[in-house]
């Protein structure tokens, strides 16, 4: 059963060892959450704005979120796997020490992200656009991307390895050390894109176009088919 929550404006501060799992939010606005050693899971959130919401060392598996806005989010050493997300904007996501592992993303649009050692790992990325994110280590092992447009993001040993591109843009990118290593790209499209150091061994290429982009900056291209080198 969903606790379900309709008060206009709700208002949270310092929710410290607290089970606020399962509690479903519709067209409400949610702001000044500050939370350690909690548990979020579950929560499902339907037109929602939320502002600022911080969680250490906490819990956020299983959420649904649809057609929300999501601003100024962090997290610190947290759990948000299996998350379904669709037509929400992130706005200044953080996170560190985290995992969004088997997470799907549709229609999303995620502005501003900053991102250090944190994995994305299995997840589904559909007609989704990250745009002036910075990161570094960070894992999508795995990951699917379908219409997919990534532009003016800054990556430093960002790792897709054996991931699937389709129908994907990379625009104007620093994609520093980035392994894209037993990667598929099908119609995709780099344009003017720094590639330093990436690695794209045995990547596969298919119906893919390099503009104003050097593809022999990358550091690996051992293996790699469908590109004529």
């Amino acid at each position: 059963m969903f606790e379900t929550f309709r008060f206009g404006t709700i208002d949270f501060m310092d929710a410290n060892n607290q089970n606020a799992a399962g509690r479903f939010i519709c067209n409400e606005t949610l702001q000044n959450i500050a939370a350690r050693e909690s548990d979020f899971s579950a929560w499902r959130l339907v037109n929602c704005s939320v502002k600022s919401l911080k969680l250490w060392d906490g819990r956020f598996n299983y959420c649904r979120a649809h057609d929300c806005c999501l601003s100024d989010m962090a997290f610190d050493h947290c759990l948000c796997e299996h998350g379904f997300y669709r037509k929400c904007t992130f706005d200044g996501l953080w996170a560190t020490g985290s995992f969004f592992t088997s997470g799907y993303f549709s229609e999303c649009r995620l502005n501003r992200t900053l991102s250090e050692l944190n994995s994305f790992g299995l997840c589904v990325f559909e007609n989704t656009i990250f745009k002036k994110s910075r990161m570094s280590e960070v894992s999508f092992i795995g990951t699917t991307w379908r219409g997919c447009r990534f532009e003016g993001e800054d990556y430093d040993f960002v790792r897709f390895p054996s991931s699937v591109f389709v129908n994907t843009e990379f625009a104007d990118c620093l994609l520093r050390k980035a392994i894209f290593r037993k990667a598929v790209f099908i119609n995709c499209r780099f344009t003017a894109c720094r590639l330093p150091e990436a690695v794209f061994h045995n990547a596969r290429f298919m119906n893919t176009v390099f503009e104003q982009t050097d593809i022999h900056e990358a550091a690996n291209l051992d293996g790699v088919e469908g590109l004529p080198l």
